[in-house]
């Protein structure tokens, strides 16, 4: 009989009590966050998915606005962030040239708004980088890529035969930087994929890759914000390089 009310005393002892509700409610949170985060996962992605889809189709559409007030016979430049991230207006001041670039875009979604982002400008010039993103959000192989990047190419000859094209190398990552930004991307395979590219017909391959290395065979450190997107002093050289094309051309 002691036996059994020391056991309802020890358990309907405040202290005992307080401790047993805690550990019961953290792991009633636990398990709620685990469950949660596996049940919101899909619905998050997907979420997230349609958020950069309405972007997307919204910096399309801002560029078929722009579009009205353009003069043919410029030089455009089209491709993902780095494109975009690329002051032209300022690198080519005296120029008359047109940034058709969209964060995040890959060559599936390049080759679907080349209306927008190429013919309706009529360009005599228009030099494309695209590549990197189909490594870190599609599900594909180089030669898928290497492909839509040829059929940019000869898309653009056929609607614009007298327009010079210019394919620029994928640009190199530095993982040791940030891994996490560079993702999946690796230089192993960005090198196969420029390789595939070098002798696409109806255009000319500018090799940006080699001068944005480092001596460990990474993107510059000098030339990048965080091991994948390019800064001032590697837009400087990039445009140095870009301009002798233009020279020559």
């Amino acid at each position: 009989m002691r036996n059994h009310q020391g056991s309802c005393s020890l358990i309907m002892n405040p202290i005992y009590l307080f401790i047993t509700i805690l550990i019961a409610l953290i792991l009633i949170i636990t398990f709620g966050i685990i469950f949660f985060q596996y049940g919101i996962k899909k619905g998050a992605a997907n979420l997230l998915s349609l958020f950069m889809k309405s972007a997307y189709e919204h910096k399309v559409k801002s560029f078929a606005s722009l579009n009205k007030n353009c003069f043919p016979g410029g030089i455009v430049f089209i491709g993902d962030s780095i494109t975009q991230d690329y002051n032209v207006y300022e690198y080519f001041p005296k120029e008359n040239v047109y940034n058709r670039g969209i964060g995040g875009d890959t060559s599936l979604g390049l080759l679907g708004r080349l209306q927008e982002s190429v013919f309706d400008l009529a360009p005599k010039v228009v030099f494309i980088l695209i590549g990197t993103n189909d490594f870190a959000l599609l599900e594909t192989s180089i030669e898928e890529i290497s492909l839509r990047i040829k059929e940019i190419i000869r898309l653009i000859h056929i609607r614009l035969p007298h327009t010079q094209i210019y394919v620029q190398s994928v640009y190199p990552v530095n993982p040791n930087l940030d891994s996490f930004s560079v993702g999946s991307r690796n230089n192993r395979n960005i090198k196969k994929l420029n390789a595939s590219l070098k002798n696409i017909e109806n255009c000319t391959f500018i090799d940006l890759y080699s001068s944005l290395l480092d001596e460990e065979g990474n993107l510059n450190p000098l030339y990048t914000v965080e091991g994948l997107h390019i800064n001032a002093k590697g837009y400087e050289k990039i445009t140095e390089i870009l301009k002798e094309y233009l020279i020559k051309g």
